[in-house]
């Protein structure tokens, strides 16, 4: 008789401010669980409680970009995997859009932490501005990096990834 193989654990988790990060990890929580055989158990979590990132065999974290940086609960929480070294990882942020392409590249921080290896790799996806949810020092800071409104996330491009995602733990996670 053959033993039932050990469940791997893949959590996907997102600091998100006002929803369309979370969206984001939502749908690529839901393509990976799709995608991956058993014994893979994905799991949608929060970062209210980092534990919830203990024992995970494999973290997909993101975070919204603020102020050209990750959010804070997405800057600890990375900062907890470094002590807790999952098997592997993966990044991603979602925004800002600035009509400015070189400004893109500029705000975003988590690149730094797949080009030192401690990430399987980083992508950044356009974000959803809403300027109706936005605080008045939000809008003023939208305004002056010419943040363009409107939804930018592509979603065959988070699903692809996501299907990337799965492939590589398909052919090289055992």
């Amino acid at each position: 008789m053959s033993r039932p193989a050990a469940v791997r654990r893949l959590v996907v988790a997102a600091a998100s401010r006002h929803g369309s990060t979370r969206e984001i990890a939502d749908r690529i929580a839901t393509t990976l669980a799709v995608e991956l055989p058993v014994p893979w158990s994905v799991v949608r979590e929060d970062l209210t409680d980092l534990r919830v990132l203990d024992d995970a065999d494999v973290v997909v974290l993101g975070s919204a970009i603020y102020y050209g940086h990750w959010m804070r609960q997405g800057a600890r929480a990375l900062e907890f995997l470094r002590d807790t070294v999952p098997l592997r990882l993966w990044l991603f942020s979602s925004g800002p859009i600035s009509e400015e392409e070189t400004e893109n590249a500029q705000v975003i921080s988590a690149d730094a932490m797949a080009d030192l290896g401690e990430a399987d790799g980083h992508m950044v996806f356009g974000g959803n501005l809403r300027t109706a949810d936005l605080g008045v020092v939000e809008r003023i800071v939208a305004r002056a990096l010419h943040v363009l409104p409107g939804d930018h996330r592509d979603w065959s491009q988070v699903d692809a990834w996501a299907e990337h995602i799965a492939e590589e733990l398909r052919s090289r996670v055992a």
